[in-house]
């Protein structure tokens, strides 16, 4: 993947997930949250280049959440994320204690987006 800057790749992914809103809840929770983009295993392992911008493969994501190095919290986020925008994949909300009171907010926000389009 090209290299991009915090703000270009944030854009970048905005981009490329506008239209679904369980795509934009997800990308929009990876980037309040800022860990996972801050990680190069994870962008260099979970991310692409599109047409659209720059995207997340989910299921790739999903799996990087269970083999990085990192905390409860951020694993649930991750995890979190990847369920927004693949139905298909879970994550167990009994993991939800595990995140401070700002990513609570953030995941509020998400799921409004995720479910309504709004935040």
């Amino acid at each position: 993947m090209s290299e991009l800057s915090g703000e270009e790749l944030q854009e970048s992914l905005a981009r490329w997930a506008s239209g679904g809103h369980g795509a934009e809840a997800a990308v929009e929770l990876l980037i309040e949250s800022r860990y996972w983009l801050e990680r190069r295993e994870f962008l260099d392992r979970a991310l692409f280049e599109a047409e659209e911008g720059t995207g997340v493969s989910w299921f790739v994501a999903h799996e990087l959440a269970e083999t990085l190095v990192c905390s409860r919290g951020e694993r649930f986020l991750l995890r979190l994320a990847c369920s927004l925008a693949e139905p298909g994949l879970t994550v167990p909300m009994s993991e939800i204690g595990s995140i401070d009171g700002r990513n609570l907010a953030r995941v509020q926000e998400a799921l409004r987006t995720a479910r309504f389009g709004w935040g």
